[in-house]
């Protein structure tokens, strides 16, 4: 973990003022078209993937908002698998070096000409918003937007997050104060799960099998129970996360012991082998969930002839639109539903090598940052 006073020129800092630059890549620029503000510095920490396995916490300028933007004095930000493969390897859609995380919920304390919100409003969001005007939005397919990806925003694991007009009047919302900061963390990730439960679109009766107990394979059990299946098996190796799973409503099981066929079948670890073997569990008729993610260029391999005549269907569920996004809010504003045994605790932001290293050998779940 390298820690520095000053940060190096040239880094991308994606918690600065947004623009399109370069190859539709979004680059900061630092706008002055503040109308409220209650920042009391020009800097911050911040946590830099310098490159892969190289973290640097260190100060960075604190970025001004433009017109509808608004920025938020983050209070909760939570650690991903995303987060962690960008950590240990690198990821296409995380650039390097910069700010990184992408889960947070926060308190406004500036915000531009015309922003949809005030200073002091606690709020919750995710990182990105589709345009709604390309084919794809107009398809009812926004998680496939031309644009959602360039105009992502990255930064959460900083004192300071801005958040574009474009997200803040599509998908950010406030915090009632019934919610933590913590749970209110998790809409980004339980929005990709509502957007696998759309596509999956669940019945009571089924009978389903969920792979992997990470943070995701975990919101997969306790989205399909609010969706009221009442037959779930978690499969996994990790002990500690499989007792997680139990208490979320699931049985849980080794792996290794899985036996029979399902009605559906979600796989979450992101291993290639455990990605061709899921295809054994699936039932005839049944449907196959893929959406624990793969290192780029992985090639599988199934049984055509099983896919063709039992006639399984085959889902890869990529990000999510407006409507997952609504959805997994009203998950997390029911009184009953409750994802606190998925965070294993709070760390700082001087200890995220330290913490991501944890998370590399299966210890945890999800660690909160309070920056």
């Amino acid at each position: 973990m390298i820690q520095t006073d000053v940060l190096t020129l040239g880094i991308a800092l994606w918690v600065g003022r947004l623009r399109l630059g370069v190859a539709g890549v979004y680059q900061p620029t630092f706008g002055m078209a503040l109308i409220e503000n209650e920042l009391k510095t020009d800097t911050m920490k911040a946590l830099v993937l310098q490159a892969p396995g190289c973290l640097e916490y260190c100060s960075v300028p604190v970025p001004i908002p433009g017109p509808g933007d608004i920025v938020i004095r983050v209070r909760a930000a939570t650690t991903c698998g995303t987060d962690l493969k960008a950590f240990l390897r690198g990821h296409p859609q995380i650039p390097m070096p910069g700010v990184f995380g992408h889960e947070y919920s926060g308190t406004v304390v500036a915000v531009g000409n015309g922003a949809p919100f005030a200073v002091g409003d606690d709020i919750m969001g995710v990182h990105s918003a589709p345009c709604q005007e390309c084919r794809w939005c107009v398809n009812d397919q926004e998680n496939l937007c031309e644009s959602i990806m360039a105009t992502k925003v990255l930064g959460t694991y900083a004192e300071f997050l801005l958040i574009p007009e474009r997200i803040a009047r599509t998908n950010v919302f406030p915090k009632p104060d019934s919610l933590s900061f913590e749970q209110a963390s998790l809409l980004e990730p339980l929005a990709c799960v509502a957007q696998g439960v759309m596509r999956i679109q669940p019945k009571p009766q089924m009978e389903v099998l969920v792979i992997g107990p990470g943070a995701i394979g975990l919101m997969f059990v306790a989205a399909l129970k609010r969706a009221g299946v009442q037959s779930i098996t978690l499969a996994g190796r990790n002990v500690n996360r499989l007792e997680v799973g139990e208490k979320l409503g699931a049985k849980s099981l080794p792996l290794d012991q899985v036996q029979g066929q399902f009605d559906l079948v979600v796989e979450c670890t992101g291993n290639v082998e455990i990605w061709e073997k899921s295809l054994e569990f699936a039932r005839r008729g049944g449907s196959l969930v893929l959406f624990g993610g793969c290192k780029a260029g992985t090639q599988v391999r199934f049984d055509t002839q099983r896919l063709h005549y039992d006639d399984i269907s085959v889902i890869s569920p990529f990000h999510f639109g407006t409507r997952a996004v609504k959805m997994a809010r009203s998950w997390l504003l029911h009184p009953e539903f409750d994802l606190s045994p998925l965070f294993s605790g709070d760390r700082d932001l001087a200890d995220g090598e330290m913490v991501f290293r944890d998370l590399e050998q299966g210890r945890g779940i999800k660690y909160v940052f309070h920056p």
